[in-house]
């Protein structure tokens, strides 16, 4: 039964769930009006940190609810495997990968068409340029489409919410974190850190270096290990003979 026939029938409940994930769905778009207008056109990237955190917890909570995407995002083989390296403009179906390349080197050509948006585990994933822009016009679709939500609402409204926003959280997460904007060649997509001086803006750069400057003295975190394993500590001073 279509939510359109539960609604008219006198049996129609809501999901469990949808009214307190609703609302919170509700409160964190409105705050998102806060975040964009304390932006402007030549922003440091760390301004967006803010807008990209709410834009992520506001996805997170749209895509609880609407239905479960597929993995791979191919509705042949939903939950197969991933292609680690499948070629730009390309599903992430392993099996269609596969079968396309199969056919290529068999006819010479492409055995299907390739996919018109790339998606990241079955939600959309918006082409370069990255631009304030083009943010505040995902943003500008997504506050249109929140005026319209109810608890009665189709989950086809749902799963279009929830593409807006990821379209608009990948937009913000460029502009907050740009490719090689550290200038750093091992850690290209790192996050700038503010307080470092030109061509040294690489935060993970910048923390190795602090580490190394402290004295031996200054009392260090020990990395978690892994579950089975067990630490090799290094004693600072021998045990005694005997």
């Amino acid at each position: 039964m279509s939510p359109q026939d539960q609604h008219g029938s006198r049996g129609y409940s809501v999901p469990t769930g949808r009214p307190y994930a609703l609302k919170e769905l509700q409160a964190s778009l409105g705050s998102l009006g806060d975040h964009l207008r304390e932006l402007y056109d030549g922003a440091h990237p760390a301004e967006y940190d803010g807008i990209a955190d709410a834009l992520y917890v506001a996805f997170r909570t749209a895509a609880g609810l609407a239905p479960a995407k597929s993995y791979t995002g191919c509705p042949e083989h939903p939950n197969g495997a991933l292609d680690p390296e499948a070629p730009e403009g390309w599903g992430r179906c392993l099996i269609c990968n596969d079968r396309r390349r199969l056919g290529q080197r068999r006819h010479g050509g492409p055995a299907a068409a390739p996919a018109g948006e790339q998606r990241r585990l079955g939600y959309p994933v918006p082409d370069p340029p990255y631009t304030l822009e083009v943010l505040r016009t995902h943003l500008r679709t997504v506050e249109d489409q929140r005026f319209h939500l109810s608890l009665s609402s189709p989950a086809e409204d749902f799963v279009r919410i929830a593409d807006d926003l990821h379209r608009s959280f990948i937009v913000a997460r460029e502009l907050s974190r740009p490719r090689n904007a550290s200038g750093c060649n091992e850690h290209p997509g790192a996050p700038i850190d503010p307080d470092a001086p030109p061509g040294e803006a690489c935060i993970f750069c910048a923390g190795r270096r602090r580490r190394a400057q402290r004295s031996p003295q200054t009392p260090e975190m020990l990395p978690r290990i892994r579950r089975g394993e067990r630490r090799q500590l290094q004693r600072r001073f021998e045990r005694p003979p005997g």
